[in-house]
């Protein structure tokens, strides 16, 4: 489980940290510093961790012990 959770978090973490960048550009937040800018991509990566868990549970939940692959 940790395995694809930390892969989740490889493609989660900076898509939520883009995503929270974007909407900070797009407020007009950092006109003066890159304070919001940083702020954001920290709220996006500590915003994922618990993200990616949630989902690599979902995926294993999906694929049940001994089911067919195939």
């Amino acid at each position: 489980m940790l395995k694809l959770a930390v892969l989740m978090f490889i493609l989660v973490a900076p898509t939520l940290a883009g995503t929270f960048v974007v909407g900070v550009l797009a407020a007009n937040m950092a006109l003066y510093s890159a304070t919001p800018i940083v702020v954001a991509v920290l709220l996006g990566v500590v915003a994922a961790a618990p993200a990616s868990w949630f989902i690599a549970r979902a995926i294993l939940n999906q694929v049940k012990p001994g089911q067919a692959r195939g």
